[in-house]
C-alpha cells in the first residue's frame, strides 16, 4: 500500500484530509502518511485545527522522499501549487489523483495527473481537465470544455460547453463560465463572477458580467 503526503496544512488541506478519505483508493491503494509544509507559516493556532495524530513530516525542501510514498498537493493559489508541485517533480515524487467517489466522470473525459476533483463534482463528456487541477465541491465541467494544467477552480463553480480555462487560473466560488467562454493563462476569476466571451491573460475580473478590476 502507498503511502500519500499531503502538500499544504492550511484550510484547503485540511478540507482534502477530510473529503479524501471518502475517495477512490482510500484504504485499499493509498493510506495518509501526513502533511507537507508549503510556503506558509501558521500561527499556533491554526496548527491546533491539523487532525489529531496526522504529523507534519517538514517541508518540501528538507523532506526525504520515501520508498511507497506519493503525493497529492492541496494548495489552491495556482502559482504556488505550480512552484511547489515541480519543486518535488524534480526530486522523483510521485503524483497521484484524489477523486472523490460522490464526483461523476463520465467515460470520455480526459484526468490529467496529480488533480484534485472534490464532493460532487462532474466532467462532462469529452471535457479535459490538465495535469495538478484542482475541482472544488460541486463544480461541473461541462462537454468539450478544456481546463489546461495547474488551474484551480472553487466549489459551485459552473463551466459551459466547450469553455477555454488556461493554465494557472484560479475561479473563486459559484463563478458561471458561459459556453464557449476564453480565459487566459494566469487569470483570476472573482467569486460570483459571470463571463459572457473572454477574460485575457493575467487579468482579474469580476462581476456580472464580469469585468477587469
Amino acid at each position: 500500500m502507498k503511502n500519500l503526503i499531503i502538500i499544504g496544512i492550511g484550510g484547503f488541506a485540511r478540507e482534502v484530509y477530510w473529503f479524501l478519505q471518502k475517495s477512490i483508493g482510500f484504504g485499499t491503494d493509498w493510506q495518509v502518511k501526513g502533511f507537507l509544509d508549503g510556503d506558509v507559516k501558521l500561527a499556533a493556532e491554526e496548527y491546533m485545527k491539523l487532525p489529531k495524530g496526522v504529523p507534519v513530516l517538514g517541508d518540501v525542501d528538507s523532506y526525504e522522499i520515501c520508498e511507497n510514498d506519493i503525493f497529492t498537493c492541496a494548495i489552491g493559489n495556482p502559482k504556488v501549487r505550480r512552484k511547489l508541485v515541480e519543486k518535488m517533480l524534480e526530486r522523483g515524487a510521485e503524483f497521484t489523483n484524489i477523486i472523490s467517489q460522490d464526483a461523476f466522470i463520465m467515460p470520455t473525459a480526459k484526468i490529467g495527473r496529480g488533480v484534485i476533483i472534490c464532493l460532487y463534482c462532474g466532467v462532462s463528456d469529452h471535457a479535459e481537465i490538465g495535469d495538478f487541477c484542482v475541482m472544488n465541491s460541486s463544480t461541473f465541467v461541462g462537454h468539450d470544455a478544456k481546463v489546461k494544467n495547474y488551474s484551480c477552480i472553487m466549489s459551485h463553480v459552473s463551466i459551459g460547453g466547450a469553455a477555454q480555462i488556461g493554465a494557472e487560473v484560479f475561479i473563486g466560488s459559484s463563478v458561471t463560465i458561459l459556453p464557449k467562454a476564453k480565459i487566459g493563462d494566469g487569470a483570476y476569476i472573482g467569486a460570483a463572477s459571470v463571463v459572457l466571451k473572454k477574460v485575457k491573460e493575467n487579468a482579474e475580473v469580476f462581476g456580472n458580467p464580469a469585468v477587469v478590476i
